[in-house]
């Protein structure tokens, strides 16, 4: 017995490629968030340019990846999400100055100081948007969500 609700189109893209679309969309809106808010630091520091590099390239990467998506692709990818939490892990560092106790002291300070001023350094964990992009680009590659 054949019934229509029985029926999975083998054509079907599965959800691991269409995340790597999302993703391409994601690293290009990073980088021209970055790009913007970075536009008076990447004058002073050029490591500032690495976000917006990265980003770009991911963007392109991801757009690749997705139209030509097989093993090989995914086993290229994979190192190249690992390297968003590098990017994120050194643009952490950079946001805050390396000071870590500034970080638990000002996020504490939200939430039980009313009258916190807003400074006007860096967001100290902007940056760590890049793990949680490489996280769910590392998911897309494993060959456990590609069967």
């Amino acid at each position: 017995m054949n019934r229509t609700a029985d029926y999975v189109p083998q054509n079907r893209w599965p959800l691991a490629r269409v995340l790597i679309l999302i993703l391409a969309g994601a690293f290009v809106g990073l980088m021209i968030d970055i790009r913007v808010e970075h536009v008076d630091v990447v004058r002073e520091r050029t490591v500032a340019w690495l976000p917006i590099i990265y980003s770009g390239f991911m963007t392109l990467a991801c757009l690749v990846a997705f139209g030509f998506w097989n093993r090989t692709t995914r086993r290229i990818m994979a190192p190249l999400f690992l390297l968003a939490f590098i990017i994120g892990g050194m643009g952490f560092y950079f946001h805050n100055q390396g000071n870590f106790k500034e970080v638990v002291k000002t996020s504490m300070a939200a939430w039980i100081d009313p009258n916190m001023n807003h400074s006007d350094a860096p967001p100290q964990f902007a940056p760590l948007a890049f793990a949680g992009l490489g996280v769910i680009g590392l998911l897309a590659s494993f060959e456990h969500f590609n069967s």
